[in-house]
């Protein structure tokens, strides 16, 4: 039995290095799909984007004391005005038009038809005395150019500009001279005058600006923008990580148990067996023809084959202190398998020695007919509705079809296996209109009953648990109850729900088949599997 008490969330364990790595296989189309959509996108901004070249010229904040040196003093004065003088400089750089109209004016003939504006940057670093002017251009010889001009410029506007102060000034003194009597030319103060006019014209020749061109700017051999390899590398990263998060955010969204770890979490249950998807769905065929490639083996290494041997030989570690030779077969809900299982179960029992009746239970869309190749006239519904006997209604199995001589010659077994007389089926026969109340009746139990004491194993084929409640009608009759779910389509809350109703319901659930396995070939050599067959893990 399931225990009922057990939660589920409390075992959940954390995300180790296999998980990711099974997710980032899983979902390895998404991150694929992620790089190359921002690699392209990231390859076409730098395709369509104008390659723009950066040139820089670099100035020089010169410190002196004209006055001093003038006056012949020497002394060294820290220059509180040099920060001050770094900013306006920056301002000027970048706002003044007089500076912008002559550097328009220096290039007019070089290039007559090129707008600067936007196209200046300065730049500087706070308690250093360099300047630096950076031009951008679509010509490189152009950007080279306004840096240089800008910083040539500047030069002479911040000399001009200091001369303009001194002479001012020089002005003030000459003004002051002319104001004087001829008597007060000859006073000392007069004479004070006239060393300071000369004084002022001496620092006038000698302003410099006190900005000096540092370095020239040089023509870029590259643009600085795009950096296409740069932009490629950037974009495979966030390619990368971008991929990688919807994958985990995939995978989270994504409630589909995709692994046998995680299935026996989510259910309780132990794996019995893990059946490969090597093949396709199963394909409808008319009545009274089996369904093509899908029930029966092919091959004594069978991928398909070896995983049913392994069930069948589960099997018997269950079958120790308490009886086990009848087994209702089920699933969450349709195209989980569970058909597939009984038929596949019942055969290789069948060809280890053992008696075994497949019981049809599923009176709603049977299908075990279909794959048996058996008539469907009379079957469990007439049995029920007294019709026919139980006797005349089971039949048996040509398993011929089922195993091919192949398999039988590799294992002395020539002949018919037919004869035999090993696999018995009991069919649904013609739908009834009330399944439920059938397969409910004490009637029914009787027929199961009967059943048990014709063979070493009878296998219930039943409807799913969730859509219907046949299965739990039918369960507490037989000696277990075998759960099949289908990896990548069964959802953890569908099998968190199957396993509430067996556990409600009391069953003993020996466990669970694992259909549509994916794994490399290698995973199957290893285990002696072999490779190479047509098989499908099926619907029903």
């Amino acid at each position: 039995m399931i225990d009922p008490e057990r939660n589920i969330d409390s075992q959940e364990s954390t995300a180790g290095l296999e998980d990711y790595i099974r997710i980032a296989r899983d979902r390895a189309w998404v991150i694929v799909l992620s790089v190359v959509v921002v690699v392209l996108a990231a390859l076409a901004v730098s395709l369509t984007t104008t390659p723009l070249y950066s040139a820089s010229a670099g100035l020089s904040y010169r410190t002196n004391d004209l006055a001093a040196q003038v006056s012949g003093y020497g002394l060294y004065v820290y220059d509180y005005e040099r920060d001050r003088t770094i900013e306006s400089a920056v301002a000027a750089i970048t706002s003044d038009t007089v500076l912008a109209e002559a550097v328009r004016m220096r290039l007019a003939t070089q290039y007559p038809d090129s707008d600067y504006s936007g196209s200046v940057s300065v730049g500087t670093t706070e308690g250093s005395d360099l300047v630096t002017i950076s031009a951008v251009s679509t010509d490189p010889n152009e950007a080279a150019a306004v840096a240089n001009a800008y910083a040539e410029e500047f030069i002479i506007y911040r000399r001009n500009a200091d001369r303009e102060a001194v002479a001012a000034a020089r002005e003030a003194v000459r003004d002051q001279l002319s104001l004087l009597t001829p008597e007060q030319l000859e006073s000392g103060y007069a004479l004070m005058l006239q060393e300071k006019d000369e004084t002022l014209r001496i620092l006038e020749t000698m302003q410099d600006g006190r900005f000096a061109m540092l370095n020239s700017a040089v023509v870029p051999v590259r643009p600085f923008t795009p950096q296409t390899r740069r932009n490629l590398v950037l974009a495979l990263v966030v390619g990368l990580v971008l991929g990688a998060g919807l994958a985990f955010l995939i995978e989270y969204l994504d409630k589909r148990v995709k692994d046998e770890k995680t299935l026996e979490r989510v259910t309780g249950l132990p794996v019995l067996a893990s059946v490969p998807a090597v093949g396709g769905k199963w394909k409808d065929t008319k009545r009274g023809t089996r369904s093509n490639g899908v029930v029966g083996f092919e091959g004594s290494s069978s991928l398909l084959l070896e995983s049913f041997r392994t069930l069948r030989s589960s099997l018997q570690y269950f079958d120790v202190d308490r009886t086990l030779n009848s087994i209702v077969i089920t699933s969450g809900l349709p195209q989980e398998g569970k058909s597939v299982t009984t038929v596949n179960l019942a055969v290789s029992l069948a060809l280890s020695g053992h008696r075994v009746v497949i019981l049809e239970a599923d009176l709603r869309r049977p299908m075990m007919h279909q794959y048996l190749s058996l008539d469907n006239e009379a079957g469990l519904s007439t049995v029920l509705a007294a019709k026919t006997t139980l006797g005349k209604a089971t039949q048996l199995v040509q398993m011929d079809v089922l195993v091919p001589a192949k398999e039988r010659i590799e294992k002395d077994e020539g002949g018919s296996l037919s004869l035999r007389k090993n696999l018995y089926c009991l069919p649904s026969g013609p739908l009834p209109p009330n399944p439920a109340e059938l397969l409910g009746s004490a009637k029914m139990g009787q027929i199961i009953h009967d059943l048990k004491k014709t063979c070493d194993y009878l296998l219930i084929d039943t409807p799913p648990v969730l859509p219907v409640s046949d299965s739990l009608l039918i369960a507490p009759h037989a000696d277990a109850v075998i759960l099949t779910a289908r990896l990548y389509s069964s959802t953890r809350e569908e099998l968190e729900e199957v396993r509430s109703l067996l556990s409600r319901a009391g069953v003993r659930v020996l466990g669970v088949v694992a259909g549509g396995i994916k794994k490399k070939r290698g995973y199957y050599y290893r285990r002696g599997y072999g490779y190479g067959y047509d098989y499908g893990y099926g619907d029903h």
